[in-house]
């Protein structure tokens, strides 16, 4: 009985160890972060991903619904020794698509729907 419960206090001990070490971010976890909050939106519909390539239904920002195409065509994560609680900081960049019509950015200003800049999701972010 004794050598059974130090087994199991060896195992919940290492898993509490293991929980609290952070992994460190990478550019594959920041796409797969951008995608997620793109797919996760209430307003998004028929969400499919196909490695860089991210394909759904929303608004268009005029009160009708757009096919919509999203490249990610940049993305990199480096250390923010400045803020212990967030250690690293990621930026990607995109292009959008919206029925087959290429959304500008021109700097700070974006003809993308407001409910995507709402979720903090743009072509630079």
């Amino acid at each position: 009985m004794t050598r059974s419960w130090l087994q199991v206090a060896a195992l919940v001990a290492t898993q509490a160890l293991v929980g609290c070490i952070g992994t460190r971010a990478d550019d594959e976890s920041l796409r797969d972060s951008f995608a997620e909050q793109i797919a996760t939106s209430t307003f998004v519909t028929d969400f499919v991903r196909d490695g860089d390539e991210l394909r759904f239904s929303d608004p268009d920002g005029e009160g009708g619904t757009a096919a919509w195409l999203v490249r990610i065509e940049r993305s990199f994560v480096e250390s923010n020794e400045f803020d212990p609680i967030a250690p690293y900081q990621g930026r990607i960049t995109s292009e959008w698509v919206a029925d087959r019509a290429i959304v500008e950015c021109l700097g700070s200003m974006t003809a993308l729907p407001q409910e995507f800049l709402d979720r903090g999701v743009g072509q630079e972010c």
